[in-house]
């Protein structure tokens, strides 16, 4: 079930038009907190949702609370520049539509998602500096680089790895990201590592 929670009644009612021509099942959620509530926990596992002002905690909170309970995020932040996009993708949120928003971008999200190499590029606008796999990514502004050619040149230095390793690699880059390093090489122990801190940016 797909719940929708944009707070744009038309925006709402269009999306769920397309998702029921697309034979998603879906409801609109008018009530932003509804999403948190334990009767709702079982009742959806993904979720359409913009920034809301009715939102009773801060937005960052609210999304580290949905992927706590498992809950996949199609995120409709605005534009590239939205303050949401840094915490959406450190908590995984790969699914994200950008303005202009039309109901086919979205459902095309919902029955599509998105991968950790087609948001890669929003990690290096998001701070001067970004590391991936030990490998220094320049300014892109300084060097007159676009992120296209930036993502294209480090692809493709990278060598072929395990599907574990690369899983381990993303997470030291979202680390890098965030200021801090991975001390493990288990996955499972980077995971917690990479919780631990978000938890603490976020809290």
């Amino acid at each position: 079930m797909v719940f929708i929670c944009t707070g744009i009644e038309k925006l709402d009612e269009l999306l769920k038009h397309k998702l029921k021509e697309n034979k998603i099942e879906s409801e609109i959620i008018f009530y932003a907190d509804y999403l948190l509530e334990e009767k709702s926990r079982d009742l959806y596992d993904t979720v359409i949702l913009a920034p809301r002002e009715d939102i009773k905690l801060p937005f960052k909170d609210f999304l580290f609370a949905l992927r706590q309970r498992d809950k996949r995020v199609i995120l409709l932040p605005g534009n590239e520049e939205s303050k949401h996009l840094g915490y959406a993708l450190a908590l995984g949120i790969y699914d994200i539509v950008f303005d202009p928003v039309t109901p086919e971008k979205v459902v095309n999200a919902v029955k599509n998602p998105a991968k950790f190499s087609d948001v890669q590029q929003y990690f290096l606008g998001l701070k001067g500096k970004v590391s991936f796999s030990g490998e220094a990514a320049k300014e892109v502004e300084r060097q007159n680089i676009s992120p296209e050619e930036t993502v294209k040149v480090s692809t493709a230095a990278e060598p072929d790895k395990t599907k574990e390793e690369a899983a381990l690699n993303q997470i030291k880059g979202i680390m890098k990201l965030l200021g801090q390093k991975v001390t493990k090489d288990d996955i499972n122990e980077a995971l917690v590592e990479l919780e631990d801190a978000v938890i603490r940016l976020l809290f």
